[in-house]
């Protein structure tokens, strides 16, 4: 596949997972700022559910190959700009909702910090009710990013040989 093609260069392998890493050190962080701050983390790892603490490490991991996928066909002008774009879009709306989602149920989410309060309690109680498939269709949208950009895709090297004069 062309991730671990891309992936065996230690730059874009460093990349990989410092930014995975980044985004699985960020996610608890952020939710425990927005409920009382980082006194709260041990708590937050207490009560996550597995399944949404899984997935939290799904993001993240998913995360760090697009991004890593995004910056090394921008770098080889290997992808058409409207594939680009649409996957950038497609990993930046699925980071997004990822990062919005509370994952433990006794978070709030960064965006009540954001949303004035009357709409930021009714907007949690809603994410929060469905937590786990936003985080699911925020891995959806990463795979589809990953997708766009070629990356599950074989790469079989061309033959050498003669070509065609």
């Amino acid at each position: 596949m062309k991730t671990f093609k891309i992936l065996r260069n230690k730059k874009d392998f460093i990349i990989a997972i410092s930014s995975s890493l980044f985004m699985l050190i960020l996610y608890p962080i952020l939710q425990t700022l927005a409920t009382g701050g980082l006194k709260n983390l041990d708590l937050w790892f207490a009560i996550i559910p597995k399944i949404n603490l899984l997935m939290v490490i799904i993001f993240s991991i998913l995360f760090g190959l697009l991004l890593t996928l995004q910056i090394h066909n921008f770098n080889l002008k290997t992808c058409s700009l409207k594939s680009k774009s649409i996957s950038a879009s497609s990993g930046s709306i699925g980071a997004f909702l990822g990062i919005l989602v509370p994952a433990c149920p006794a978070c709030i989410s960064i965006a009540t910090l954001i949303l004035p309060a009357a709409v930021g309690i009714q907007f949690v109680q809603v994410i929060v009710k469905f937590n786990t498939i936003i985080l699911l269709a925020s891995i959806i949208l990463m795979i589809l990013g990953i997708l766009i950009l070629g990356g599950f895709k074989n790469e079989t090297p061309r033959p050498k040989g003669r070509g065609i004069k």
